[in-house]
């Protein structure tokens, strides 16, 4: 599994929560396995998904931000990714 964490600056949450719930069938449809957001702050939070693997995530990561950008007032501000060391549920 693979794993990518983007943190967004916006001014409006609940215009970002309701993108993140209309852009979840999307992601799905790339690929994506679990998806979290985390408000953080008045104006940021973050986001996590879960992917199948790097290749996949990379395929489809950078069109998921763009069009999340385009339904609410965020930017992205910062990420990371990287492989899943340790699985516990």
């Amino acid at each position: 599994m693979f794993i990518t964490n983007t943190d967004w600056e916006f001014s409006d949450a609940a215009s970002v929560k309701k993108a993140g719930e209309s852009m979840w069938p999307t992601m799905q449809a790339a690929g994506a396995l679990v998806f979290y957001a985390f408000q953080t702050s008045e104006t940021s939070g973050r986001t996590t998904i879960v992917w199948p693997d790097a290749a996949v995530a990379h395929a489809a990561i950078d069109d998921l931000r763009a069009a999340a950008s385009k339904l609410a007032d965020m930017k992205v501000v910062g990420s990371v990714a990287g492989e899943v060391m340790v699985h516990r549920n």
